[in-house]
């Protein structure tokens, strides 16, 4: 009944399928992280300030659809989730409103934050059942993190590029003029700042079409029929599953896992306001330093495999976070090195994140590692809760009172250093069990 569905065919073109969406999703979520942010900042700064709670709330929505997949399937969920983001980037240009904004920039992080906390049970779901082997199953999470941060890529180097030149257009200005006005945006007249905002627009205009584009391939993904056959969602039923799920190892990566999300939302979604708002950088040049740190993530995560199998999961893991926190205060400290600044800056967030997201593949393998196979949706459920408690943390402390001075955006970049410290020792201390180097056999096979 499920030989079709077993054949590694049918499961690689799942994964590909799979792969290909999410570098759409990719390139709308680098959409919002650079043009949508920048355009809340002027259309609605409460909201911009606050940005990672919101991402921390849509977390929790996204573990409570995870919980119906088995019931609803992979197609109709992601299906759901692309839509949902069209929907919300056409309604914060057409509906301007402070109530929508609130709203919709909530339902675009969940459609966002559903593709990616369905990343690991999907990829782990199609590499567990015989027909393709568990030793690929870093490989197909690498292919993942590679194909999302080219999509970042290009949606963030495009992103500023095409905001830049609609702005230019809109002012019927050259393009090398608009550029220069986006150093000091406080500076531009109310004419200039709503065409610069028309600019941002057109780019998000662009970016929903996207997703209502994405819904076509993922037509094509056909569900397991044993992953549509159990019982419906209760709380209770929930509530005991969890129980069951919580074991030493388990709750160790919550903790982790809940402090980088904090760590991680205190600087991260502001890369380009800190650059383009406190290093007065154009916004063109931003975007473009920020999009060669998803070039960076992208070449170390090719070195994901090298790196786990010579050192191990974990001290991979704990290992590269490490050494990024240095770059941190160096681009805390940006304005400090004058004419130098883009490109020491532009070489701090290359390596910062070329190193934190060199794990990202056995950070996710690790996460399914340490609950049984068959408590691995629940707890992919439990870790997005966790990284929602984080955030919404995160989100409250920026928005309420690290942001409500200017300096407060660079001194988010050291205080994330020491959380992410704790939560290196944390995860190196708890997890070393974990710590396995393959075989000498699997690396033959792997040459």
């Amino acid at each position: 009944m499920h030989s079709r569905i077993k054949s590694p065919s049918a499961n690689k073109k799942n994964l590909i399928i799979f792969l290909f969406s999410y570098l759409i999703s990719n390139i709308v979520s680098g959409v919002a992280y650079d043009v949508y942010i920048n355009y809340l900042q002027e259309a609605s700064p409460t909201v911009a300030m606050s940005f990672w709670s919101y991402y921390g709330y849509s977390a929790f929505i996204g573990a409570i659809c995870v919980l119906f997949v088995p019931k609803v399937g992979y197609k109709k969920t992601l299906i759901a989730a692309t839509l949902i983001n069209a929907v919300s980037l056409f309604s914060s240009i057409y509906l301007k409103h402070e109530l929508i904004y609130h709203v919709s920039t909530l339902l675009m992080l969940s459609g966002i934050q559903l593709h990616f906390v369905l990343l690991a049970p999907f990829i782990s779901g199609h590499t567990h059942d015989g027909d393709i082997s568990k030793d690929e199953e870093i490989k197909w999470f690498s292919a993942a993190y590679f194909v999302g941060y080219i999509g970042y890529f290009l949606s963030t180097y495009l992103g500023g590029v095409l905001s830049v030149k609609f702005f230019s257009v809109f002012m019927d200005a050259d393009y090398s003029v608009a550029q220069e006005m986006t150093r000091f945006v406080d500076k531009m007249n109310p004419l200039e700042l709503n065409n610069y905002l028309k600019g941002f627009q057109a780019v998000l205009i662009i970016a929903g079409i996207l997703s209502i584009l994405n819904v076509f391939p993922l037509l094509f993904i056909k569900d397991k029929k044993m992953e549509q056959q159990h019982s419906s969602f209760s709380l209770k039923d929930f509530l005991s599953k969890t129980k069951a799920v919580l074991n030493k190892d388990s709750v160790t990566y919550l903790v982790y896992w809940l402090l980088v999300n904090f760590g991680m939302g205190l600087f991260t979604p502001y890369f380009t306001i800190y650059l383009n708002r406190f290093l007065h950088i154009d916004k063109a040049t931003s975007s473009l330093l920020i999009s060669l740190s998803y070039i960076a993530i992208v070449l170390f995560v090719t070195l994901t495999p090298i790196c786990a199998k010579k050192f191990g999961q974990v001290v991979t893991l704990a290992g590269t976070f490490l050494l990024s926190i240095p770059f941190m205060s160096i681009i805390a400290n940006g304005n400090v090195f004058g004419d130098y600044k883009i490109l020491i800056v532009g070489i701090a967030l290359f390596m910062r994140s070329g190193l934190a997201n060199l794990s990202s593949p056995v950070d996710s393998s690790i996460s399914m590692e340490v609950v049984p196979e068959k408590q691995r949706e629940t707890f992919a459920s439990i870790v997005s809760f966790c990284a929602g408690i984080g955030s919404i943390l995160s989100g409250h402390f920026t928005g309420n009172y690290l942001f409500l001075q200017d300096s407060g955006y660079k001194n988010a970049y050291y205080i994330a250093g020491v959380i992410y410290a704790v939560a290196c020792v944390i995860i190196l201390i708890g997890l070393r069990k974990y710590n396995r180097v393959q075989e000498p056999k699997e690396k033959k096979e792997e040459a």
